[in-house]
């Protein structure tokens, strides 16, 4: 697994059920290959495959989340 860090959180009003939408719907992953999702005041967490990292991060940021464009970063680099 690794960790994508989304620029948006709970002052966004982004729950853990938005970004597993996010993925899982518009992005087509299956949810086995998402992990623990953390949402924080100003950031959210989620990890993902190494196997669907870097087209997850761009599912990410070339969708939304919760109707919002977002910025999308790996944590640590692959």
């Amino acid at each position: 697994m690794i960790t994508l860090q989304i620029l948006g959180g709970r002052k966004e009003k982004i729950r853990p059920g938005d970004v597993l939408g996010a993925l899982t719907g518009e992005a087509g992953f299956a949810k086995e290959q998402v992990g623990k999702i953390n949402v924080t005041d100003f950031h959210t967490y989620v990890a993902v495959d190494r196997t669907i990292a870097r087209k997850a991060v761009k599912a990410l940021s070339d969708g939304k989340v919760k109707g919002k464009k977002v910025k999308v970063r790996f944590l640590n680099e692959l």
